[in-house]
């Protein structure tokens, strides 16, 4: 069966230390946190990335009458260790860069290995001990930081900065884990290829873009796939793969009740397999199709649970051909480093009796591993999936641009229990619902938005500095 891997992802990590200021305490810190890494990239699952062994140069510093011979070792000291790490950085194709300074650090080299990269970059640095009576300070290393991050910005690179703290401390891989989750999302936008199928239904003016100015602002390419194309892929795999059409059915039955959609859950499982072949044969990350006529006049069933389906199979899918609704299901669920997947859902209906509580529904994309436990779900005849989701603390995104303005929209609320309806449906409790209404009124956003399961809002508000997007939130001006 077509499977969709989560993206591989690298950290490179470059300690540095002053070029001529190297000593006991410098080393000890360089090996505390290169163990750190390799305890978390097992922890937080990405590839680490080191300078362990490239070629260094010996360096010699001449002061008046007096020579310093320093022997190359595994830090980065000086320009020409930022080029040689840069292009070996370049070849190992990192996601993201991590400069600790174990001592005063090395301002102009880590800004230019920073500035040929352009990857978030995170800077910290061990906190200084004690000064041991006249004699030099060991390290020095909060003062080499605030000198970096000056020369950073000279660059115009931009950079998360962890507080000058132990390696011990809870905010030190707190922090750190939120940059890995920022990193990816930041990566996720950067490489995104979306496939657009058919065309939108006629009425939706409100899910427009500008196609070109995606290109050319952010690099994101649409692929555009006509209804055709894909039905004749359906058709092919309705008529040769008769064993994966099974092995799908099989396995959406562990989970779904598919008894309702009667002979109808052999071309289900066609159609999702047709949408994975697709998106496959494009090379796309997410897919943003018609879900009213395509599908439906072929097959006689809609495609609205596939979608949901979809999302839990690493293809995130956006109904009613939402373009930008798709764009941020990908950084939703890179967020979570592809260990959750996000839903699309329209904001519904205000509860009629609690002021600060909205019904986020759709009818019946949500991906089954959302749904909240203890229910049964199933699949309807008309072919959408009808369960509630869980309860849990809630974010709630809409990336969408007005006249070539483009923002994010991040709010934070909790799902809670609520009167039932159909297809799939979380009801969201926020702090003023007024303000989010208003938000969404005056735009520049729609009715649709992405749910993903925790607070990712600082998350989302680093992610959105980086890629130079407005982050935007209930709490900020509508004007």
């Amino acid at each position: 069966m077509i499977t969709f891997q989560k993206p591989k992802f690298k950290l490179g990590v470059a300690p540095t230390r002053r070029d001529m200021w190297f000593n006991q305490h410098t080393t000890d810190n360089k090996n505390a946190i290169m163990n750190l890494m390799n305890k978390f990239s097992e922890k937080y699952d990405f590839e680490l990335v080191t300078i362990e062994g490239l070629e260094f140069e010996d360096k010699t510093f001449t002061f008046g009458s007096r020579t310093i011979h320093v022997d190359a070792d595994d830090f980065m000291t000086d320009y020409a260790d930022a080029k040689l790490i840069a292009t070996y950085f370049k070849e190992q194709e990192i996601n993201a860069l991590f400069v600790p300074f174990c001592n005063f650090g090395q301002e102009d080299a880590v800004a230019r290995l920073a500035y040929e990269l352009k990857l978030p970059t995170l800077l910290w640095g061990a906190r200084d001990v004690a000064p041991e009576g006249l004699g030099m300070r060991p390290t020095d290393t909060q003062c080499g930081m605030f000198a970096c991050s000056k020369v950073l910005l000279r660059y115009g690179v931009k950079f998360t900065y962890i507080e000058n703290c132990h390696i011990s401390d809870d905010v030190f891989e707190k922090d750190f884990e939120k940059f890995l989750s920022v990193a990816r999302v930041v990566n996720s936008f950067n490489n995104l290829r979306i496939g657009q199928i058919s065309v939108r239904p006629q009425q939706f003016l409100s899910v427009m873009v500008n196609e070109a100015e995606l290109l050319e602002k952010f690099g994101i390419e649409l692929v555009t796939i006509s209804g055709t194309e894909l039905v004749n892929v359906i058709n092919g795999i309705i008529e040769n793969e008769q064993d994966q059409i099974d092995e799908l059915v099989a396995d959406i039955e562990k989970t779904l009740d598919l008894s309702q959609l009667k002979d109808k859950k052999k071309t289900v499982a066609a159609i999702e397999l047709g949408f994975m072949k697709i998106a496959k044969k494009y090379g796309c990350n997410a897919l943003a199709s018609d879900c009213w006529h395509v599908i439906r006049n072929a097959f006689g069933v809609a495609p609205c649970f596939i979608f949901g389906d979809l999302h839990d199979r690493g293809l995130p899918t956006a109904c009613e051909l939402d373009i930008h609704a798709a764009i941020v299901s990908v950084m939703a669920t890179a967020a979570t480093a592809y260990k959750e997947p996000a839903f699309v859902a329209d904001l519904t209906l205000r509860h009629p009796q609690k002021d600060n509580v909205e019904l986020l529904w759709h009818c019946g994309p949500f991906a089954k591993a959302l749904k909240k436990e203890g229910v049964n779900g199933y699949v309807v005849e008309g072919g959408q999936g009808f369960y509630p989701l869980k309860h849990g603390d809630l974010t709630v995104l809409r990336f969408d641009g007005l006249n070539g303005d483009y923002s994010c929209f991040v709010g934070v609320g909790k799902s809670i229990e609520g009167p039932e309806t159909n297809g799939n449906y979380v009801w969201l409790e926020v702090d003023d619902w007024v303000k989010w209404e208003k938000k969404f009124i005056y735009g520049p956003y729609i009715h649709h938005v992405v749910g993903l399961f925790g607070d990712y809002s600082e998350v989302f508000k680093e992610a959105c500095r980086y890629i130079g997007i407005n982050y935007d939130t209930p709490e900020l001006p509508l004007f």
